[in-house]
């Protein structure tokens, strides 16, 4: 805090800094509150933490005893079932043992007749394991006995009709009918029988009605786990026995649908009911030996959770006791062990708050307050250490403060000076730089010129490479021609010198056809005279004449052939010189062609060699135009990067001159500031003076 009213008394702040200080007097004792102590705050966090942790685990307990709780009712509920329909069934057990005795006796012994049957049977009324009428039998001829002596007459009873018989004839074990409400005593019975094969042939039915008077009584009689009831039904879900005596005789279906539901489902373990009602109930099934009853056993939830209950009330009230013990504990501990040593740490730390460095730290103990007491200790000694190097690096502040101004002045005086000199530098910069971009641009432009040139010369040199290979291939062809040419001439000399020899050739064959017409006037003249001398021999010279006429014949067809070969002859003669007149033209002709032929042929020659040398100037020209547009283009980038250099060296010139404006304005702050400075120190020692070291 005194560090930060220093600062605040630089900053030009000096009355808050004075305010803080002297607002922070050592308090009176009876001036120093506490709002909350540790040991409210420590117990506050302590209780709630151990009383939650006290919860989960009496939580977790009664989990685990309602767990096994429950694990021990269904267990005890379904042994406790099992043994009471054990007993119920071993006395019916015992009633159908001892009337097996009866039938198996009627099947073995030979009686004389049905009276001896009776007589035999008389005594059975008397066993009273269960209240029964005693044996009676029906045969399938109708006729039937009681041992009691009852009779049927004109009210219509057919033994073969009645259900026992019709159940009883089908077995040789007991079968029972369904409970009924006897017409005599008003009791509710059932009638159970056997089939039996009489020794004489006979067949017929075994039967008694038992009263279920005592059965009732007995399950009605049941407490299982002590707090439940028992009650019978049959394989239909007729009630045989109930708590309520206007239930009995009624459809399970229709009296307690839930149950009945969970009845026909159930395979023989404990099962939870939960009624319309909200209550619960832990149900059991145990078959009757020895009939198709069942005995049902209920034990409503809230009496088997009842010393569940109790645990948790007795669980809850010790959490009550033992966290009100513990926290007494833990608030003495925590007042003697931390409250007052802290209270005392803050009296002590409130003086040093208020300036106070005195005070004395002394009789620490071992633990962390004593910790903490050593620490403060030390603080307050560096404290001392550092208000008393404050006081006197004030007063060197004051007097650096004094130099800082001088020199503060000096800067202020050069950083004009300086910021003036930039200025002209920065014209000076400005003219350069428009004189390096027009060069750029000039450069720039003829870099443009030249490559556009460039471009034409390539254009024109590709033209003439054109024009090169256009007279190379015409000086070929021009060679060719005169050389054809000259072959031409040759072949006509020679045919001319053919068609002479052919025209001389015709010229001998018209003296020979001349010769061929002289022989054939002669021949002619010769078969003449033959003729006349075969007319002087007369008979003689017929034969002779004969042959006189033939030879004048062919005479004169030699005479007309020869006429016609030298009409021919002479039409080819004059033909032959007709074509060695022609030939002859023509050979002068190609004759001259040859020559303007030859002619040509050099004047392509030279055209090729002056093609070929221009082509070979244009290549140089392209080659210098090349040369002089990277010339021309280097000019032009040396000139842009010049240009941007001489811009960015203005604007850095320009900046220095800002930069030497603000530092003659900030020269004078700092020349202010400096007597800020110089007064805050003045103040810093006087307000120092409030502590005492």
């Amino acid at each position: 805090m005194l560090l930060l009213a220093a600062g605040k008394l630089m900053k030009g702040e000096p009355n808050m800094a004075v305010e803080e200080v002297k607002g922070r007097s050592a308090p009176k004792n009876d001036e120093f509150k506490i709002k909350k102590s540790v040991s409210a705050t420590l117990l506050t966090i302590l209780l709630p933490v151990m009383v939650i942790g006290i919860v989960v685990i009496i939580s977790v307990l009664i989990t685990q005893a309602k767990s096994s709780i429950i694990d021990l009712v269904d267990q005890d509920l379904q042994a406790e079932t099992t043994a009471n329909a054990r007993d119920i069934g071993s006395q019916m057990e015992m009633v159908t043992e001892h009337f097996d005795a009866y039938a198996n006796t009627l099947e073995t012994v030979m009686f004389k007749d049905h009276d001896a049957m009776l007589e035999y049977l008389l005594p059975t009324p008397n066993y009273d394991a269960i209240k029964n009428i005693g044996l009676f039998i029906g045969f399938s001829d109708n006729t039937y006995f009681f041992a009691n002596g009852t009779t049927h007459h004109n009210d219509g009873w057919v033994a073969t009709e009645r259900e026992w018989y019709k159940r009883g004839i089908q077995t040789k074990e007991w079968v029972s009918t369904d409970p009924y409400i006897d017409s005599t005593t008003g009791d509710l019975c059932i009638t159970i029988s056997r089939r039996v094969d009489f020794k004489n042939g006979e067949v017929g039915v075994i039967a008694t009605d038992i009263f279920l008077a005592d059965v009732q009584a007995k399950a009605n009689s049941l407490i299982p786990l002590k707090t439940g009831s028992s009650f019978i039904v049959d394989g239909s879900g007729y009630i045989m026995s109930y708590s309520e005596p206007d239930k009995v005789g009624t459809m399970l279906s229709d009296t307690n649908p839930e149950l009945n539901a969970v009845w026909k489902s159930n395979s023989g373990t404990v099962e939870r009911i939960k009624y319309s009602n909200g209550h619960k109930y832990y149900v059991a099934f145990a078959s009757v030996p020895g009939t198709t009853w069942t005995l049902i056993s209920s034990v409503g939830e809230a009496s088997v959770l009842e010393k569940l209950r109790q645990f948790q009330f007795i669980a809850f009230t010790l959490l009550i006791v033992v966290t009100v013990t513990i926290a007494v504990i833990i608030l003495v501990a925590i007042k003697r062990i931390i409250s007052v040593p802290i209270q005392s740490l803050a009296r002590k730390i409130s003086l040093i708050a208020g300036g106070d460095f005195t005070v004395d730290f002394s009789g620490a103990k071992g633990d962390e307050i004593g910790l903490i007491r050593n620490e403060l200790s030390g603080y307050v000694t560096k404290m001392r250490e550092t208000i008393s190097n404050i006081q006197s690096t004030a007063e060197k502040l004051g007097e650096e403060a004094e130099s800082s101004k001088a020199a503060a002045s000096s800067m202020s005086e050069q950083t004009r000076e300086q910021s003036h000199s930039m200025g002209q530098i920065h014209e000076v910069m400005e003219g350069m730089t428009n004189a390096v971009s027009d060069l750029a641009n000039n450069a720039t432009e003829l870099a443009g010129a030249v490559s556009d040139l460039t471009q034409k010369g390539s254009a024109a040199n590709s033209t003439m490479l054109q024009l090169v290979d256009q007279a190379s291939a015409g000086k070929k062809d021009m060679g060719a021609v005169r050389n054809n040419m000259s072959h031409i001439t040759d072949s006509m000399a020679e045919m001319n010198s053919v068609v002479v020899t052919v025209g001389e050739s015709a010229e001998k064959i018209n003296g020979i056809v001349e010769m061929i017409d002289s022989i054939a006037m002669q021949t002619n003249l010769l078969s003449l005279n033959a003729s006349i001398e075969a007319a002087r021999a007369g008979e003689a010279g017929k034969g002779f004449a004969v042959v006189a006429g033939e030879i004048a014949k062919l005479a004169t067809d030699s005479s007309e052939s020869a006429g016609k070969i030298a009409e021919i002859i002479e039409d080819i003669t004059g033909q032959i010189g007709t074509l060695s007149e022609k030939s002859q033209s023509n050979v002068d002709a190609i004759s001259n062609s040859t020559k303007a032929v030859t002619t040509a042929g050099e004047t392509f020659e030279k055209i090729y060699d002056e093609l070929n040398v221009t082509s070979d100037t244009v290549k140089e020209m392209i080659s210098m135009m090349g040369d002089v547009d990277g010339i021309a283009s280097s000019v032009a980038a040396i000139s842009e990067q010049q240009s941007a250099s001489s811009e960015e060296i203005s604007a850095t010139v320009e900046n220095l001159a800002e930069s030497a404006q603000r530092v003659a304005d900030e020269s004078e702050g700092v020349s202010k500031g400096a007597d800020v400075v110089t007064d805050s120190a003045i103040e810093i020692k006087d307000e120092l003076r409030v502590f005492r070291i």
